[in-house]
């Protein structure tokens, strides 16, 4: 038994920490740029958020608080949503 369970657990823990890098995080801001083009909003802070392509930015304005949730990709942070704030 303890021969299956070890292994188990050790799978299990790499498992949960790549669960918990992926997590998804937040981000809030006015909206100090947007391209349309390359699908990106930069925020105040300097941050840039890359978007799925053809994403809309037409409800949005520079000056505008937002709410952007977004994931690390490496050293890309790529955008699943944004709502003004």
């Amino acid at each position: 038994m303890r021969k299956f369970l070890i292994p188990l657990m050790l799978v299990a823990s790499v498992g949960v920490s790549s669960v918990a890098l992926a997590a998804p995080s937040t981000a809030k801001g006015a909206i100090q740029s947007m391209d349309s083009k390359a699908c990106t909003v930069t925020l105040a802070d300097k941050a840039v958020y890359q978007f799925a392509p053809k994403c809309d930015f037409s409800k949005l304005k520079v000056g505008e608080k937002v709410t952007i949730t977004y994931t690390v990709n490496g050293k890309v942070n790529q955008a699943t949503a944004i709502a003004a704030s």
